[in-house]
């Protein structure tokens, strides 16, 4: 863990395995938490897997849920795989966060001192600088007309301009949903909108439970595809997983 003053902002910054401690041994808190809520014994969870199932997914669906931890989730576990392997995970913190006199030893501390009025919800620190994102979730339908309407609604909030920060749409529609997403024509209606701002606007969604892809529509229109891992198999993982990008 580093801590960094960029601009006046105090940020602090995680290697992959050092944030991935934090949030496995929250997740184990609550997964012993919830087996009590549930009356279980380990007896019961290890003769019948329905019933661990059913604690993991009650945890799962919480944590989902739940701003901070969705936002440390997705940084950790999905969007630090496209960037090489000694990039880090930070956040901004709040202005009464003391270097010298504070500790973040858990996930509960990291979101009790991360800034809560904050143009990012996290950045990635890599070898070529840093990229914040603001992350917003979309579970509409499917289709490039009511996509471009959440992303214009979006833009509209802040001004419709972000200044250097990503805006990052992450797609969170039933999987049974079919994608009627026209990329092309999303990326001419973005243009047509004449944006300022110097950041990015990105789609991202598991395709198929086999690749998680990031699609940019702004203001290049480009595709970044890289293999599934499930966040059980990543805690100890520090192999980078290839990336391609294409156009298009």
């Amino acid at each position: 863990m580093k801590f960094y003053k960029i601009k006046n902002e105090n940020i602090v910054c995680f290697l992959r395995d050092e944030l991935s401690k934090l949030f496995e041994v929250a997740k184990k808190i609550e997964l012993l938490q919830e087996i009590k809520k549930q009356n279980f014994s380990f007896d019961d969870l290890r003769a019948d897997y329905t019933k661990m199932k059913k604690v993991a997914d009650t945890v799962g669906e919480r944590g989902a849920q739940h701003r901070d931890e969705h936002e440390i989730f997705a940084s950790l576990f999905i969007f630090l795989d496209f960037y090489e392997v000694n990039s880090e995970v930070c956040f901004e913190l709040r202005d009464k966060f003391n270097i010298n006199k504070d500790r973040i030893n858990t996930i509960e501390d990291l979101n009790k001192f991360r800034k809560s009025e904050s143009d990012s919800d996290f950045i990635i620190k890599s070898r070529d600088g840093l990229r914040k994102f603001q992350l917003k979730r979309y579970r509409g339908d499917l289709n490039t007309q009511k996509i471009f309407n959440f992303i214009k609604e979006k833009i509209a909030h802040y001004g419709n301009n972000l200044g250097d920060t990503n805006l990052l749409i992450v797609l969170q529609s039933p999987a049974y949903t079919i994608s009627q997403i026209n990329f092309h024509e999303l990326h001419d209606k973005i243009k047509s909108l004449n944006l300022k701002f110097q950041g990015q606007i990105l789609i991202s969604y598991n395709e198929n439970n086999k690749e998680m892809v990031i699609n940019q529509i702004y203001p290049a229109l480009t595709t970044t595809r890289i293999p599934v891992q499930y966040p059980s198999t990543k805690l100890n993982t520090k192999e980078f997983a290839a990336k391609e990008q294409n156009q298009l």
